[in-house]
């Protein structure tokens, strides 16, 4: 039986082509109506800076706020502090939610490397850059608030109404408490992260908020529930709403200018999109024995491209072929793909499927969303970047002074190696797509970033 790798990981070669579109030698630099002396950044991950799975400096150093901040120095924009982590592997930074009761927040990133399958083939794969270490418990309890205030305050794994919890910092309470905000928070257990954003005095913000409350749902092929608080349910609309209405009150009440980014869809994701519905490769007699096993259930096999089986206990027979349409998770594990059977004479479990009703619930829970962040952006007279319809031209791909990037896994350049969060281009690109939006409101004339000087996907 034929059964690809989905995941194939390549190099691109590309030619230097430079456009005229984009110039980054003008001098005349304006911040316009905006004030950019003291910015802060607030949101999660995202905003953070992790990618390839995990918080590690290299990535904050990247993230899209330290590269706006680095724009906004070239007219009237002051310091841009972090709270870099040390080493170089970094901390867990996507799911599960990050607990400090949770030992596998000490996971390393991830490194493109060598692998060998079951069958014994050799090939690229993302794999942990060092051996996990449950015991490496420093992250935890070496707390650098007084280092303060930061003004990235990105916290991983967090969701919109945990930006106003003072339990998110509580070293006392670890199944309540984020480790990524307990070790910077002011005063550990008793200020909200909200609440230390404007220590800084801000003048200008970017927030950039809710993607977590419908991605811990997404990337658990839909085991939590909607309207729930947990970290795999969907939030309540209700909730967000009022969660945004008390963030966006404090961030604005000293008359403070900024923008509010929506959320992507999070299915456009390499996550969602790497692995596709009808992977099954056969042969016309691996379908013909296929077809034959599955006799008396309806489902049948053709030579070239099925849809592979998956578990669905809401039917009769407890599984069903997969839909177009529907999505498969990058963890799926690939040797189970290749060698146990998954997918043709196993079902694929639940846990790495999301199905059309899941898919119908994290999308209209993230169209409620959005409509109240425009709204929340326009009645305050914010700058608004529509970061649903741009990542859905990102899908489509496009070329930037002569380099081509799309959500393609890898090869696209744009995300990292967890599938979830952008790479370090990736981060230059959602800056300069905040650049343009603050260009426009704000009537400054700030650079756009050479995204092809950041680092690319280091190949082995």
């Amino acid at each position: 039986m034929k059964r690809n790798n989905y995941i194939i990981l390549f190099c691109i070669l590309t030619t230097v082509l430079w456009s005229c579109e984009t110039t980054f030698d003008d001098p005349n630099y304006s911040s316009g109506t905006a004030n950019f002396t003291s910015y802060v950044s607030v949101g999660n991950s995202l905003t953070a800076g992790v990618q390839d799975g995990a918080l590690y400096a290299d990535g904050q150093l990247s993230s899209f706020p330290a590269q706006l901040a680095q724009q906004f120095a070239k007219t009237n924009g002051g310091a841009f502090k972090q709270p870099l982590l040390t080493g170089t592997n970094g901390m867990l930074g996507v799911s599960p939610a990050p607990s400090m009761a949770n030992p596998l927040q000490t996971l390393p990133k991830r490194v493109l490397s060598i692998a060998v399958d079951c069958l014994g083939e050799a090939g690229l794969s993302p794999v942990l850059a060092a051996t996990p270490n449950p015991a490496n418990v420093d992250f935890y309890t070496t707390l650098i608030g007084s280092q303060g205030p930061f003004n990235n305050m990105g916290i991983p794994g967090i969701k919109s109404w945990d930006l106003t919890r003072e339990s998110l910092g509580d070293p006392l309470m670890p199944t309540l408490a984020n480790p990524f905000y307990t070790r910077i928070a002011s005063v550990p257990g008793t200020s909200t992260a909200i609440d230390d954003a404007l220590l800084v005095s801000p003048t200008f913000f970017t927030l950039w908020i809710g993607n977590n409350d419908v991605l811990g749902y997404a990337t658990s092929g839909g085991a939590g529930k909607v309207d729930g608080l947990s970290p795999n349910d969907i939030t309540s609309v209700a909730t967000f709403e009022a969660a945004i209405d008390a963030v966006l009150l404090k961030l604005t009440a000293n008359g403070a200018k900024g923008v509010i980014l929506n959320i992507p869809n999070v299915t456009s994701i390499p996550y969602f999109t790497t692995i596709p519905y009808n992977g099954l490769e056969l042969s016309a007699t691996e379908a013909a024995g296929l077809t034959a096993a599955y006799a008396g259930t309806g489902i049948s096999f053709s030579e070239g491209a099925n849809a592979f089986i998956i578990e669905d206990t809401t039917t009769v027979l407890g599984f069903r072929k997969i839909k177009e349409g529907e999505f498969l998770l990058l963890t799926l594990p690939q040797d189970s793909i290749k060698c146990a059977g998954w997918g043709s004479s196993t079902p694929i479990p639940m846990e790495f499927v999301l199905d059309e009703s899941e898919i119908m619930n994290i999308s209209s829970y993230t169209s409620a969303y959005n409509s109240k962040l425009r709204s929340v952006a326009n009645a305050n007279g914010l700058a608004f970047a529509d970061m649903n319809s741009y990542f859905k031209t990102f899908e489509t791909g496009f070329v930037f002074n002569g380099v081509d990037y799309s959500t393609e896994f890898v090869s696209g350049g744009g995300f990292s190696l967890d599938g979830v969060h952008p790479s370090m281009r990736g981060y230059g690109i959602i800056a300069n797509e905040v650049i343009r939006v603050i260009n426009s409101k704000y009537n400054s004339t700030l650079p756009l970033i050479d995204v092809n000087d950041l680092p690319g996907i280091v190949f082995p």
